[in-house]
C-alpha cells in the first residue's frame, strides 16, 4: 500500500457476503498515532475483535495481510503477525479491499489460505516461535516451537523429532517436552530439528467426528508434517520421528500406524495401550477429543482388528519403540505382546519404573536413543 497520510482507514477484508457481512483488517489514522485493527461486521454492527497494534506511520511497500483459516484470524503486516483471534460467526465469501477516505491502495490480490506458521520471535534459548493457523487446530491461533541444531554431531543425518505435548498449551504439570529434550542436547547429538506444536484442548492425536477445530490427526498429518518438510527441510531425505508418553504415546501410535508415509518413527512411553476401551474412559480428556465411542473404537482404539490392518510396513522394518512405565505397567507390556504376536518389529527393553509419570522421569535419554538406532536400521548413514 502507499504511505499517503490517512483519513480515516484502509483495509484488507475476508468472508465478504452480499449481505455486507465481513471481517476487516484496517490501517487507521487514530488522530495521529496509526494503529491495526481488526473488526468484524455482522447486520450493519462493527465490533473489533482483538487488541489494537501500534504500528506507527507504514512505509511506502508496507503489505497488510489478513488471514482466515476455519475459525481463526491472523492480520499481519509484512509477514509478521500483529493480531490474532478466533471467531465463528461469518462462514464462505469472498476476500476483498476497504477504503474510507482518500488513502490509495495499489497491488492487492485474494485468494485461498490454508495452513500456515508465522514466525513471531527466537528466544534466548534459540527456540524459534511461530503462531499456526489451522482449520483442524482452531480455536485462535497456537504456538509452534522449533529448535535447530546449531552444533549438529558429524556425520549424522539430519531428521525431525516431533515432541508432543500431554496437557493443553502452557501446560507444564508434567514438564516439558521441549525443554527436557533440549536439555539433554539431543538436538545436536542426533542432528534433529525439535518441532513442539500445541493445541486448545487435550491432545489424544485424533479427528473430533462434528467439531472441525479439533481434528487434531488431520492436523499432524495433512498441515504440520507438510508444513515441516517445505520449510524446515535441509537434506530433502529427512525422517519424521515421533516422541511422546500417555495421551501423547497413545494417539501417535495411532498415527505411526495410519499415515507410515508421513511418519518414520516413533517412541512411546507409558501408555494405556490396549486398556484404553472407551472414549470417556479418561473422562472429558478424551471424550473431548474422541467426540464419542462410535468414533473411537472404529478409528483409534488398538483392537486385534486395527492393528491387523495396519501392520504392513511394520513387519519388516524396526519403526516402533515401546518402554518403561509408571502407571501403564500392564498396558505396555500387553502391548508389546500382541506385536510381537503379529509380527510387527520393534524395540522394548527391559522395563524401568519410574518415579513419575513426566517429562522429567528419566525414560527420555532411551526412547531417543532407540529412535536414532532404529533410524540407522532403516539405512540413514
Amino acid at each position: 500500500m502507499t504511505s499517503s497520510t490517512l483519513s480515516a482507514w484502509i483495509g484488507a477484508s475476508v468472508r465478504n457476503q452480499d449481505n455486507g457481512d465481513l471481517y476487516v483488517g484496517t490501517y487507521y489514522a487514530n488522530g495521529g498515532l496509526p494503529q491495526l485493527r481488526l473488526y468484524k461486521r455482522v447486520e450493519g454492527i462493527w465490533t473489533q475483535l482483538g487488541a489494537s497494534y501500534d504500528c506507527g506511520t507504514l512505509a511506502a511497500g508496507t503489505k497488510l495481510r489478513l488471514v482466515v483459516v476455519g475459525s481463526t484470524l491472523a492480520f499481519l503486516q509484512d509477514g509478521v503477525e500483529r493480531i490474532a483471534v478466533y471467531d465463528g460467526d461469518i462462514g464462505g465469501g469472498a476476500p476483498g479491499v476497504m477504503i474510507l477516505g482518500t488513502d490509495a491502495l495499489d497491488n492487492w490480490t485474494g485468494g485461498n489460505a490454508g495452513f500456515a506458521a508465522y514466525y513471531l520471535s527466537t528466544d534466548s534459548d534459540g527456540i524459534e516461535l511461530y503462531h499456526m493457523i489451522s482449520a483442524y487446530n482452531g480455536y485462535g491461533s497456537h504456538v509452534l516451537r522449533v529448535l535447530r541444531p546449531d552444533h549438529p554431531a558429524p556425520g549424522v543425518a539430519h531428521n525431525f523429532l516431533y515432541v508432543l505435548p500431554v496437557e493443553p498449551e502452557g501446560g507444564t504439570l508434567y514438564g516439558d517436552g521441549l525443554t527436557t529434550v533440549r536439555g539433554l542436547n539431543a538436538h545436536n547429538q542426533y542432528n534433529v530439528t525439535l518441532v513442539a506444536p500445541s493445541f486448545p484442548t487435550d491432545p489424544w492425536y485424533a479427528d473430533h467426528p462434528a467439531d472441525s477445530n479439533i481434528k487434531y490427526e488431520s492436523f499432524m498429518s495433512l498441515e504440520l508434517q507438510p508444513w515441516v518438510t517445505a520449510n524446515l527441510t535441509s537434506s530433502g531425505s529427512e525422517q519424521h520421528w515421533l516422541l511422546g508418553f500417555s495421551k501423547s504415546g497413545f494417539g501417535p501410535i495411532d498415527l505411526l500406524l495410519k499415515h507410515p508415509d508421513r511418519f518414520t518413527l516413533g517412541a512411546f512411553w507409558d501408555f494405556p495401550a490396549l486398556g484404553f476401551t472407551a472414549f470417556d474412559q479418561f473422562g472429558s480428556s478424551s471424550a473431548s477429543n474422541y467426540g464419542n465411542d462410535p468414533n473411537f473404537q472404529a478409528f483409534y482404539r488398538l483392537t486385534d482388528a486395527f492393528l491387523e490392518a495396519h501392520k504392513t510396513p511394520f513387519l519388516t522394518s524396526n519403526r516402533i519403540f515401546i518402554s518403561g512405565y509408571n502407571a501403564f505397567q500392564t498396558d505396555v507390556a500387553s502391548f508389546d505382546a500382541i506385536l510381537t504376536s503379529k509380527g510387527m518389529l520393534h524395540t522394548y527393553p527391559t522395563p524401568v519404573q519410574r518415579a513419575s509419570h513426566s517429562w522429567d522421569s528419566g525414560w527420555v535419554p532411551q526412547a531417543v536413543g532407540g529412535l536414532y538406532q532404529n533410524s540407522l536400521s532403516l539405512g540413514q548413514p
